[in-house]
């Protein structure tokens, strides 16, 4: 009776033993499948991070493949704007230094009306001195003919041919008898930009600079007037005083906006900045 009593009461605990068991084996079921989805969803993740990382990789690569192919071409487009720059304002400064030199159609004029004051102060007779003692057929004393004055133009060409032959002082001498002879000239201009002119051949720099502020405060309705200021403006770029050349430069613009120093002055400016 007694055996059969614990019968009765260890089967009921015998089956909620095994249904326990079999709910863990269940869960645990549940658990394994939940971590292969959890694995199989990480893995899929991680590919496609990886396929991202890699195209990401790509693209950053791509850009800066990109950035790089800018950046050359914006170097080579900078270089090859200051080299026009520059080829441009050297063609216009070799122009402007053949104006000078040659002269062209002016300098030929200039040398031709040289030619006619020389040979009209040649034609002009030499008047002998009255006799000392007033007698009339007093014999007068011999005198020596005068030799005429040369004229502006004479002048102008003379110091012209002294500077081209490199000497500098005879070629100032000449322009300065023009300042002191013919003040009132059209050529005193002239006169004054070579006198500056010379003093820079010689290599003293402070002299032209001053006789070249010179030119354009005494005349400054020449067309020297605006060449002088930009020939100051260069001498100070390069002696390193980029400021006080660039102050000049715009006043050759402002002033003189239409002369072929403008066009030079405008192309040095923007290098300067």
């Amino acid at each position: 009776m007694t055996s059969r009593f614990v019968r009765v009461l260890i089967a009921p605990a015998v089956i909620l033993a095994a249904g326990a068991c079999f709910a863990t084996r269940n869960d645990v079921r549940v658990l394994q499948g939940d971590i292969a989805r959890l694995q199989l969803a990480a893995a899929q993740a991680a590919a496609a991070d990886t396929a991202r990382s890699v195209q990401l990789r790509r693209i950053i690569a791509l850009l800066s493949t990109i950035s790089d192919s800018i950046r050359i071409t914006n170097t080579n487009l900078q270089r090859f704007q200051g080299d026009v720059s520059i080829s441009m304002r050297q063609v216009l400064e070799q122009l402007l230094t053949v104006q000078e030199l040659t002269g062209q159609s002016r300098k030929q004029v200039e040398s031709l009306r040289a030619q006619l004051e020389a040979r009209a102060a040649e034609q002009v007779p030499v008047v002998p001195p009255p006799s000392p003692t007033g007698e009339a057929g007093a014999a007068a004393p011999a005198a020596a003919p005068g030799a005429p004055s040369p004229g502006p133009y004479q002048l102008l060409d003379l110091g012209r041919q002294q500077l081209a032959r490199g000497a500098t002082s005879a070629a100032r001498a000449a322009f300065s008898d023009l300042l002191t002879q013919y003040p009132t000239s059209d050529l005193a201009p002239e006169a004054q930009y070579w006198i500056a002119e010379a003093y820079a051949s010689a290599g003293n720099a402070v002299e032209a600079d001053s006789v070249f502020a010179l030119v354009a405060e005494k005349y400054p309705n020449s067309e020297r007037a605006p060449v002088a200021i930009y020939k100051r403006a260069v001498a100070l770029k390069v002696a390193g005083q980029t400021r006080q050349a660039r102050t000049l430069l715009q006043q050759v613009l402002d002033k003189y906006p239409k002369s072929e120093a403008a066009t030079l002055a405008a192309a040095l400016l923007r290098d300067l900045k």
